[in-house]
């Protein structure tokens, strides 16, 4: 009977070796993740045990957990730097209780602005948050967060030291989180709604522009200040203004120089930005950047506002959204002035290039009017690049239209049309620029100097730097014509 039990009675499949390897990996990473969840952060906020959490030490002064100190900060209510805050201690150099003050205000709120930014990422999905890029951007953030958790209350100049030390750590290992945001919910766009992309993007990105723009002004104001206040010690390194040309300010090749010791210039703050001087030096890299990618360039004019004129702003934001804009205008106008080349079949002749036989004088000039009155300052860039197609224009602001859906599924079939690098304001075969046209991806667009059509972030990004201090940014666009681009900023 036992036998004939034995026969009849189902048998159990031991799995073979590497199967029962990978299953315990996999058993193990997946408790390693739970652990390190549920003793990292509250265990009654739902939403944020599903997202992956690296272990981080609590700071050694405090004897809170990291939860608590995470909970404490994100609880400080953060505000928008305005520009009457850049110059309330005074021009510099500060004295030394005003430099403490100025670094213990810029501790707290970077505390409460980095708290905010990792809270945010727990509260995306599982799926998104466990994806390899965006959860390179947390573990930054939760680390530039524990690393300011550590320096004490401003009170001497070697507080003030550790603080600077640390600002210039975050602001350094930060220069790429722009485009590792968007490569990552790219590779996420599927699990995600375009609101809930908008909606963390746009906070993401105004939430980097005032952690930087608090740890770049406190940097300056030490770096001009510190000398005076310590002559023998070594001088603060103040932040560099240039960053990667994916990031902001974007493409700062040939740039105005600047420096936190002129006098002129209240840390971050240029209180006499020459207009005429910036709008050159941004168009003339557009120029370079151009022709290094095309062969050749239109011409630009500037007008409006005398060449001498001057407003107290920050020249990285204005610099970053003329760079972007005037690439958009550049792009269009060649792409939709250039004729389509006559092929033959199995022959290539340089001759047959597009650009090949095309000069300045070919394409209609990008035209910049520059306007200034008290408090405020409007720039327009005419292109006649052949505009936005009408099915397009209410998306050009879009980063599931510029970005998300912009570059390549790396799971997709190269052969689809899900593979092809399409989006952008144009949505006509490129994107990034706010023409129209048929011509490119950006793997055509790439160069030595940089890519002329970027990551796609540029409208939304150019948008959001405008309207920082009150501005905004308006596209009124001609299908088959051109584009008109207004950018409105508060400036002292």
């Amino acid at each position: 009977m036992a036998s004939t039990f034995g026969l009849l009675r189902p048998r159990l499949l031991r799995p073979s070796v590497p199967l029962r390897r990978h299953a315990f990996k996999w058993l193990q990473c997946t408790c390693s993740y739970y652990t390190a969840t549920s003793e990292a952060y509250p265990s009654s906020a739902t939403r944020d045990s599903r997202s992956s959490l690296p272990q981080s030490p609590a700071p050694p002064h405090a004897t809170a957990s990291a939860q608590d100190l995470l909970a404490h900060y994100s609880q400080i209510p953060t505000r928008t730097v305005k520009l009457s805050d850049l110059t309330q201690y005074g021009t510099p150099p500060l004295s030394q209780d005003k430099l403490l003050e100025s670094g213990e205000r810029t501790r707290k709120q970077l505390l409460a602005g980095l708290a905010r930014r990792v809270t945010q990422h727990l509260s995306l999905p599982f799926l998104p948050a466990t994806n390899p890029s965006l959860q390179s951007v947390y573990k930054l953030y939760s680390s530039a967060f524990f690393e300011l958790v550590a320096v004490p209350e401003i009170k001497t100049l070697e507080d003030n030291d550790a603080l600077c030390s640390a600002m210039s750590n975050m602001v350094e290992e930060h220069r790429d989180n722009i485009p590792i945001l968007a490569k990552g919910f790219q590779e996420t766009r599927k699990y995600l709604t375009e609101t809930t992309v908008t909606q963390f993007l746009d906070r993401a990105i105004r939430d980097r522009i005032s952690l930087r723009l608090m740890a770049e002004q406190h940097l300056s104001l030490s770096a001009a200040s510190m000398p005076a206040l310590r002559p023998s010690s070594s001088p603060v390194k103040a932040a560099s203004s240039s960053t990667d040309p994916r990031v902001e300010p974007s493409a700062r090749a040939p740039s105005l120089p600047s420096t936190s010791l002129a006098p002129s210039r209240v840390g971050v703050l240029d209180l006499s930005l020459n207009l005429h001087e910036l709008v050159t030096a941004c168009a003339d890299y557009v120029t370079l950047l151009c022709e290094a990618t095309y062969g050749v360039a239109p011409a630009y004019r500037i007008e409006g506002a005398p060449s001498n004129a001057t407003v107290g702003s920050i020249g990285s934001h204005l610099e970053y959204i003329l760079t972007e804009l005037l690439k958009n205008a550049f792009r269009a106008t060649v792409e939709h002035h250039t004729p389509e080349p006559e092929e033959e079949p199995g022959v290539f002749r340089f001759d047959d290039l597009p650009h090949a036989h095309l000069n300045k004088e070919d394409f209609p000039e990008v035209v910049v009017t520059i306007g200034v009155v008290k408090g405020l300052l409007t720039i327009r860039i005419r292109d006649l690049g052949g505009g936005v197609p009408p099915e397009n224009v209410a998306s050009i602001f879009s980063y599931a239209f510029t970005s998300v859906k912009a570059l390549p599924d790396p799971d997709a079939d190269p052969d689809s049309p899900e593979s092809d690098l399409y989006g952008g304001a144009s949505g006509a075969g490129y994107y990034g620029g706010v023409g129209g046209g048929p011509q490119g991806g950006e793997s055509t667009l790439k160069t030595s100097m940089g890519t002329l059509a970027g990551l796609g972030f540029g409208l939304p990004l150019s948008r959001i730097y405008s309207g920082y201090f009150g501005g905004s940014l308006e596209l009124v666009t001609m299908h088959g014509w051109g584009t008109d681009v207004y950018c409105v900023i508060r400036v002292v």
